[in-house]
């Protein structure tokens, strides 16, 4: 064992040279370091485990997973037709595999954001651990190993000791030995967990394509290692400030102060904490179309921010985008503007992982966009210069060229969201009374081009957000649209995969009503999938070239990328897994 891990220090020594690439995702490279000391319970807990169930022996991690399941439970009181597994309409992530003696959590990305030294003053910003749920389990004598849709952030503070540009520079030879250092209880900042809490299919929802709520939840470590309920970055209180008129009458004023609508514009605005909340939930489908998604409208009018003087701002040109602004800044609203179902890295799958059930990439458009923004900063702190610590809209960087599928401007107020050649700014999914953003798309239609637009509620309450369709979007030639109704948002169009055009690849489609049902009757997945799936085109995808909002990157039978509905991947919803206990 001791020659093995030898082997992987030397291994990993010599191949972490990550100056560029900020993002360490190798699944070898992350089995060795979690081997090594970096497992999700050792940093956090100080004890080496193999499974939740022998993690569930820690009195701390059961307090955390006490509060999960609390509310868990009152979600469950407000509606009678949510429970774990396949025979509910809705259904629950269930708790049992928090303690299953078959599921861990998985390091399966280590992330440099040197660049968030700005929001952690007297630091040289952080270093980031991400863990994924994942279980191995036989069912039916069939071994099946998947992960689950829940993320947990580990964020380490990096100190500050000589100089940052000393920190940037030992980012060169970085490996397992550096991170320890840097990974340690005294640098933890915090314990941020992202779930998929329920998981409505496009069965109930059908003219949604499908509801899905994402708890957000963020814990602070104290002196004795404790794990306390803390506020979630620069996403407000919507019920305390609502109820608390001179609250809310403080945090416009706070707001309005020059130097913070300077923050504001350049991304670096820290919200004081006491307006800030400690539970959110972000809603899938149409991330930032949603109501739920953007809290700030809740709280404000657009005319609170219509004296602002926008003229020497950067990214707002008005009080439209001055209130997105806020929102893209909220955890809800990130987590849900060019994301993955709520979720910027995923990690990528390893290698026994079968290919219907794997991720082709696992960055998000948003991500994609922002390692080249990180990557400038650190080439810059490493040569001694001050970096512009700034950043553009999650949903959207204006300063690259506008690719199919990115969010682009139908109003004054997002003029700078423009598209690349051969592409035009098509309305889509957007809010009812409320046209401003669009999409890329190209003049001549490929596959995974969406055909069915539609309106979309304000309503405040997620459940009750209903989609309008509007007239169906032409996909051309022998191409047809796959519905809303059996699981793709927007529609998407198809074709078989005989004539394949520029920009599209051969995937399978799944047959929904047959697959679900096979589920329901505890078949193992891949036997499913096997059974209800035809071939079909898809838009082909990769690590550049990112898929429409709502759709997943995932593997082909032929290795390559195709975009797919996220919840045709097994590892990215709640139901239709085998028991945990």
């Amino acid at each position: 064992m001791k020659t093995l891990l030898l082997f992987f220090f030397i291994v990993l020594a010599s191949s972490f040279g990550h100056t560029q690439t900020l993002l360490i995702e190798d699944p070898q490279e992350l089995q060795a370091l979690e081997s090594s000391g970096l497992s999700f319970s050792e940093l956090v807990f100080s004890i080496k485990t193999v499974n939740n169930k022998k993690l569930a022996e820690n009195i701390i991690y059961q307090s955390l997973v006490a509060d999960i399941h609390d509310e868990l439970n009152d979600l469950k009181k407000e509606d009678p037709k949510l429970g774990a597994g396949m025979k509910f309409n809705h259904r629950l992530f269930d708790t049992g595999w928090l303690r299953s003696p078959s599921a861990r959590f998985e390091l399966v990305g280590i992330v440099n954001r040197m660049d968030r030294t700005v929001f952690n003053p007297g630091t040289c910003g952080e270093i980031r651990l991400i863990y994924r749920l994942s279980y191995e389990k036989t069912q039916d004598g069939t071994l099946i190993n998947s992960r689950l849709p829940m993320t947990i952030n580990t964020v380490f503070r990096l100190p500050l000791k000589t100089s940052c540009q000393v920190v940037a520079k030992s980012w060169n030879n970085v490996n397992g030995k550096t991170i320890k250092e840097w990974a340690t209880k005294e640098n933890l900042k915090s314990v941020e967990l992202n779930f998929q809490a329920t998981r409505w299919p496009s069965t109930i929802r059908g003219d949604m394509g499908g509801h899905a709520e994402y708890f957000m939840r963020v814990y602070r470590p104290l002196p004795n290692g404790a794990l306390v309920p803390s506020t979630l970055e620069n996403t407000p209180d919507v019920t305390l400030l609502n109820k608390n008129k001179e609250l809310k009458e403080e945090l416009l004023k706070w707001l309005l102060k020059p130097e913070n609508i300077q923050a504001l514009d350049a991304g670096t605005l820290n919200i004081p904490d006491k307006f800030l909340t400690r539970k959110v939930s972000s809603f899938a489908l149409h991330g930032m179309n949603r109501l739920s998604n953007r809290p700030f409208d809740s709280i404000f009018k657009k005319d609170d921010f219509s004296k602002v003087d926008y003229t020497k701002l950067k990214n707002i040109y008005g009080a439209s985008s001055f209130r997105r602004r806020l929102n893209d800044m909220t955890c809800v609203g990130c987590h849900q503007g060019r994301t993955i179902a709520g979720f910027h890295f995923l990690g990528k799958d390893p290698a026994k992982t079968i290919f219907a059930n794997s991720i082709f990439s696992s960055q998000s458009p948003h991500m994609m966009n922002e390692i080249s923004r990180r990557t400038k900063y650190m080439e810059k702190l490493s040569q001694g210069g001050s970096p512009d610590s700034s950043r553009p809209f999650s949903e959207r960087d204006p300063s690259l060229v506008g690719k199919m599928n990115d969010h682009c401007g139908l109003g004054s107020e997002y003029k700078t969201w423009t598209c690349g050649t051969g592409l035009k700014c098509v309305p889509v999914i957007h809010p009812e009374n409320n046209l401003e953003i669009g999409e890329c798309l190209p003049d001549t239609r490929i596959a995974g081009n969406p055909c069915e637009p539609g309106t979309i509620s304000q309503t405040t309450n997620s459940h009750k957000d209903y989609l309008k369709a509007s007239t169906k979007m032409p996909c051309g030639g022998e191409s047809y649209c796959q519905t809303t109704k059996v699981g793709f948002p927007g529609g998407m169009c198809s074709n078989g995969c005989d004539n394949l055009k520029s920009g599209e690849t051969c995937g399978a489609i799944a047959e929904l009503f047959g697959f679900n049902q096979c589920l329901a009757r505890k078949r193992p997945f891949s036997e499913c999938l096997a059974e209800n799936t035809r071939p079909g085109a898809l838009q082909a995808c990769d690590n550049t070239i990112a898929c429409r909002a709502d759709y997943i990157c995932m593997k082909t039978a032929s290795g390559k990328g195709a975009c797919i509905p996220p919840y045709f991947l097994f590892q990215l919803r709640v139901d239709g897994h085998p028991s945990p206990i």
